[in-house]
């Protein structure tokens, strides 16, 4: 016990140790590896906190296992919803963890086989038949983040991307802006799809016709340098063919398209307004500060493994839904007025 007489938790051990709840339950479990240094730090702060775990009384009790896949943690976005499924598993009265692995399918096939996870979170890809079939046969709750599927036993999180981006477009048009380059990924997915709708009926309400040479698409994996390409390409066009503001697929490609227009001797927004998209943290602190359609990433982490826990009180195949998140374009100094035509 504290000294408050608040029982310890693993999230406290985890905090005074700096490593995650993941990792504090791998050490006392015995279940993962650990390098020895951490294994060490972890063990010395369990024994000088006096904490128990709350499973060691059930021997014999599997371990529950809420499973999250998701894509490139290395974007904050990704880091942000697993914040927020951990925060809402360590509310739990339960005894939960949660393991994060990537969306390779052969990852997902050999983690079903070892956790026997009570629930899956998908985020950063569309639910793929390996999962799906999965699902199917075991029964187990999924919840998909951001796509769409009409499956028994499956709830969706989704935001309305081609509004965010029909609002995003609109803002910079409101501008004075005309000339709107697009930076997009490659690929066909519904979420792509989605943005580039918005922008397109943002362009075709206001009379103003889509130009194939101010929309690019880059691979997703290049981040930041994926929008100094586009934006290069787009300040390599006759001056008064140019952008005079650029809309992109999310905050890295903007940052990047920020950098470009520095590197070419503009300024934004002054030349180039930009606008981005995720609100990840350093969004705020860019330079300028960074226009932005703000995503709630935490909030949608929480969700998820609430709708999870709901799942599993409930039949799975009674309980799939659609929830609709909120996402605000959060205005800052990367957008202004248009000055150039």
């Amino acid at each position: 016990m504290s000294q408050d007489n608040q029982p310890i938790k693993i999230s406290d051990v985890a905090r005074i140790a700096g490593v995650s709840t993941a990792t504090v339950s791998r050490v006392i479990h015995k279940n993962g590896h650990v390098n020895e240094d951490t294994r060490m730090r972890v063990e010395e702060t369990v024994m000088r906190l006096g904490y128990q775990s709350r499973r060691e009384p059930k021997k014999d009790a599997l371990e529950k296992v809420i499973l999250l896949l998701s894509g490139d943690v290395v974007n904050p976005f990704f880091a942000e919803v697993i914040r927020g499924a951990q925060t809402e598993i360590d509310l739990q009265r339960n005894v939960l963890n949660i393991a994060q692995i990537s969306t390779d399918h052969t990852q997902l096939t050999r983690a079903v086989s070892q956790m026997a996870p009570i629930g899956v979170i998908l985020t950063g890809a569309a639910p793929f038949p390996e999962l799906l079939a999965w699902r199917d046969e075991t029964k187990t709750p999924l919840v998909v983040v951001n796509y769409r599927c009409i499956q028994a036993g499956v709830s969706c999180i989704l935001v309305d991307f081609k509004d965010t981006y029909l609002r995003a477009t609109r803002h910079l048009i409101d501008l004075g802006h005309r000339r709107i380059g697009y930076v997009g990924i490659s690929g066909s997915s519904e979420i792509s799809q989605a943005r580039l709708q918005g922008y397109e009926a943002a362009l075709a309400e206001a009379n103003i016709p889509f130009r194939p040479e101010l929309y690019i698409t880059m691979p997703p994996e290049p981040h930041i340098h994926g929008g100094f390409q586009a934006a290069s390409s787009f300040l390599a066009l006759p001056v008064d063919e140019r952008p005079t503001a650029v809309l992109t697929y999310n905050d890295f490609f903007a940052m990047g398209v920020m950098h470009a227009v520095r590197v070419h001797g503009l300024r934004v927004p002054e030349d180039v307004s930009v606008i981005g998209c995720d609100d990840i943290p350093m969004a705020a602190y860019a330079n300028p500060p960074l226009t932005t359609i703000g995503l709630p990433k935490y909030r949608i982490g929480k969700l998820a493994v609430s709708m999870l826990l709901q799942m599993l009180q409930d039949p799975p195949e009674q309980v799939g839904n659609f929830t609709l998140m909120e996402s605000p374009l959060v205005i800052r100094e990367s957008t202004g007025p248009n000055t150039r035509e």
